[in-house]
């Protein structure tokens, strides 16, 4: 991670300031440990990636849920193709999402389970430059998203975390997102409440994810095999405060997805 993101950066736990150990660090660190002056908390830099959950420490469902991811990593890039190409095509299920974000010069933008990345070119082509950050529960996730960087020659920082625990302070984002996972969070409502809080004044925050449409034809290849008994899927959108503007929700991907899009009020 580079150095200038340090000032982003917040307790989790307690939203406390981090202070980095050890001497002046370089302009990108690849190691070290983050600790909270408020709780004492203590949240490690590994390959460039601060990890502000620990596997152990996780509940409910994401705690399977980041095992899960783990491995599903390994095929998730294919696997998205697979069920994008039933909604129209890739290109086309992703530009469905990220064309309802904002255009802003020189934005920070966060993505909110990046997984392993697939969805940057795609918005790097809409959204032009721009400062794009990552997270996501699963380390074996993030791991593929540095490789597709690499490749792609772009650039992100990327972050081990919960949508429920945001280490970011408040109101540093110009553009939120989230596409495909909030079904399975543990907490849906802190999760979202996590996006508003980091988003500036006035920002449009997106979240997509599959329908029950969806989840039906999936459970006929074994889905609730792979993640359980599940609870029928509704699109959270009575989890969006009252407060928030222009709350719409939409039926993307053929009948295979919603979207919610809602703006964050000027203050």
């Amino acid at each position: 991670m580079k150095r200038s993101s340090l000032d982003m950066l917040c307790c989790p736990m307690c939203r406390g300031a981090l202070s980095l150990s050890g001497p002046t660090p370089p302009e990108v660190l690849a190691d070290g440990t983050f600790s909270c002056a408020s709780c004492q908390s203590r949240f490690a830099i590994e390959a460039g990636i601060p990890h502000f959950i620990r596997p152990e420490g996780l509940v409910g469902s994401n705690k399977k849920h980041e095992k899960l991811n783990n491995w599903f990593s390994h095929v998730c890039t294919p696997a998205t193709k697979l069920m994008f190409a039933v909604c129209g095509g890739e290109e086309n299920a992703r530009r469905e999402c990220l064309d309802r974000l904002d255009r802003r010069p020189q934005a920070k933008i966060l993505e909110i389970g990046i997984g392993t990345g697939d969805n940057l070119p795609y918005l790097t082509k809409r959204l032009g430059s721009g400062e794009i950050y990552g997270l996501d529960i699963a380390r074996s996730m993030l791991q593929y998203c540095q490789r597709n960087l690499a490749q792609w020659n772009l650039e992100a920082e990327l972050f081990l975390g919960e949508a429920e625990h945001l280490p970011f302070k408040d109101g540093m984002f110009d553009i939120v997102y989230h596409l495909g996972a909030i079904n399975f969070f543990t907490d849906q409502k802190r999760a979202i409440e996590e996006m508003i809080r980091v988003a500036k004044p006035g920002t449009k925050i997106v979240i997509a994810d599959e329908s029950e449409k969806a989840l039906k034809v999936l459970d006929k290849f074994l889905l609730q095999l792979w993640i359980g008994q599940r609870e029928e899927v509704v699109p959270p959108i009575d989890l969006v405060p009252k407060t928030m503007l222009d709350v719409r929700l939409d039926t993307i991907w053929k009948g295979y997805g919603y979207c919610i899009e809602f703006r964050t009020p000027l203050r």
